[in-house]
């Protein structure tokens, strides 16, 4: 435990190639709930669009799983430097263009609140605790960086010509533990002997276990999940080999009581599945319910994003999984929005005994402040300048960002999210924001979009202490700016919908990317140890 006037809480990011440890200083008062709301009607909630869920509910066979070896005892992975391609390419579902819904809306009207709330003094978030090398690039786009914190290691995830790579660290000194592994060598046998990337890692707090996952090529529709046996991330892991009907793109993964909750990337729409948790951490056989939400017109790369458990304490007994989107009004409709655009909130209620009368239902659209999702419009993957080159990258608009944080405080329910919008002249910036939920329904809290000066700021990721002071990573990048990695973040005390902590470099790009794949994600964690 670190002295508590001093440090309160440790978060940590990965993405590219550094980790970065760090803890906001100062904390002296509680959350106040009197949170401001912004003149346009946001913060309230819009009574859920009547959107019929599509009839395409399954639930897989049982899976048995298979103990591995301890994946310390693992070769060193042989990656070919001299490849320099392209994995995964971003898999576009469907396209369907509408009218505009609503009249343009002019400038971000969230950014004049972080200009003038100007910087705090003194600054709490400050200089790293520690800051060290992760994996190194690959040669392959893209490198998809991924990582969380457990008790006492640091386990990293990224995409390697043959799949996903993984390195566990010493989380108090940054050393490497065991040797770099490629995730299929795991696989004892069958389709996920092959697997193609997409990694994801995750710290089962609750459980004190870890989750590592990739999938197979494209037209092979495998999920590959491992659950560690013990706390111990260089141990054993059950390994689960799930088929799923299509090819699940983009996954992403969330810790939950009943499940663990994942949402794809999928030909058929946005689909959610609920992996049997109590089961597979018992190494038992396990199946999964999976259901989709209906598309949303423009974009072509859609999926939803589920909530992923922080800190110690549960959501409240039976508390349905929860996924989100958020819906620009202008494109995606409905009218009658010309002030507010949307974030979707759905539950995923799932029986276990009973699995067919499982249900995904969209329970909520939360008003929040007009953003643009037309970054460079709706589907192109090359929109942000990088130094001396054509080469743009992509701006990930179209998905609430890896990790949706949930956290249950004694008197409250919070998510956290952030998500890519344009501020103006297709320049990305990161819209933030804070739901809670003291009854029934979820209402925002606060929001802001963090942009200053001239620079993209894009592909975020954002947690919440037990204290509720936030941070939020991202890239940025301009004409004159290397693609590079900062932080900022806020007290609990600070004025709502600013990050006036500053901002921080953790590191400084050297070079372009040769590719617009640049992310697809990163991760921002909140360390156990002292949450």
């Amino acid at each position: 435990m670190r002295h508590t006037r001093r440090l309160f809480g440790a978060f940590l990011i990965v993405a590219l190639a550094a980790v970065v440890i760090w803890s906001p200083a100062g904390l002296t008062a509680p959350v106040s709930d009197s949170g401001q709301r912004s003149s346009t009607g946001a913060g309230q909630q819009a009574p859920a669009l009547q959107e019929a869920t599509p009839d395409d509910a399954w639930t897989s066979d049982p899976v048995t799983p298979v103990l591995t070896v301890d994946a310390a005892s693992l070769p060193e992975a042989q990656i070919e430097f001299t490849l320099d391609r392209e994995i995964n390419p971003r898999l576009s579902t469907h396209t369907v263009f509408n009218p505009d819904y609503n009249p343009d809306f002019g400038p971000d009207p969230l950014l004049q609140a972080q200009k003038t709330a100007g910087p705090a003094s003194p600054d709490a978030f400050g200089t790293p605790i520690l800051n060290f090398n992760g994996q190194g690039f690959t040669n392959v786009n893209p490198p998809d960086t991924v990582g969380d914190v457990g008790t006492s290691h640091y386990v990293q995830m990224i995409n390697g010509s043959g799949g996903a790579l993984v390195r566990i660290y010493n989380k108090n000194t940054g050393a490497p533990i065991g040797s770099q592994f490629a995730l299929d060598s795991l696989a004892p046998s069958g389709p996920c002997q092959n697997g193609a990337g997409d990694p994801i890692v995750l710290y089962d707090q609750a459980a004190n276990r870890w989750l590592l996952s990739e999938f197979t090529p494209p037209g092979q529709n495998h999920l590959c999940v491992y659950i560690s046996k013990t706390a111990d991330p260089g141990g054993q892991y059950w390994f689960y080999d799930f088929t799923t009907p299509n090819f699940p793109d983009y996954p992403k993964y969330g810790v939950w009581s009943d499940a663990y909750f994942v949402s794809t990337n999928e030909s058929g729409g946005p689909a959610a599945y609920a992996l049997e948790r109590s089961k597979m951490l018992n190494g038992q056989t396990a199946q999964y319910v999976r259901r989709t939400a209906p598309s949303l017109s423009g974009f072509s790369f859609q999926a939803l994003t589920p909530a992923d458990l922080d800190g110690p304490t549960a959501p409240p007994s039976g508390s349905p999984g929860i996924f989100m989107r958020h819906r620009d009004t202008e494109v995606h409709g409905p009218s009658g929005y010309p002030n507010a655009d949307l974030l979707e909130v759905w539950q995923f209620v799932v029986n276990w005994a009973n699995t067919a009368s499982s249900t995904f239902t969209k329970v909520a659209d939360i008003q929040v402040s007009e953003f643009d999702s037309a970054l460079c419009g709706l589907v192109s993957y090359s929109c942000i300048p990088q130094p001396g080159t054509t080469i743009k990258l992509d701006p990930l608009r179209e998905v609430v960002m890896n990790r949706l944080g949930y956290r249950n405080f004694s008197d409250r329910q919070v998510l956290v999210g952030n998500f890519a919008t344009d501020v103006g002249s297709d320049r990305a910036g990161v819209r933030w924001f804070e739901l809670r939920r003291t009854g029934a329904n979820w209402t925002l809290y606060q929001e802001g979009t963090y942009a200053p000066g001239n620079l993209n700021r894009w592909m975020g990721a954002i947690a919440m202490d037990k204290s509720g002071n936030i941070a939020l990573g991202y890239n940025v990048a301009n004409s004159s700016t290397y693609p590079g990695i900062r932080y900022a973040g806020r007290l609990a005390t600070d004025p709502v919908g600013t990050l006036p902590q500053g901002e921080y470099t953790i590191v400084n790009g050297t070079g372009s990317n040769g590719s617009n794949r640049y992310g697809d994600y990163s991760a921002m964690s909140v360390d156990p140890s002292d949450d």
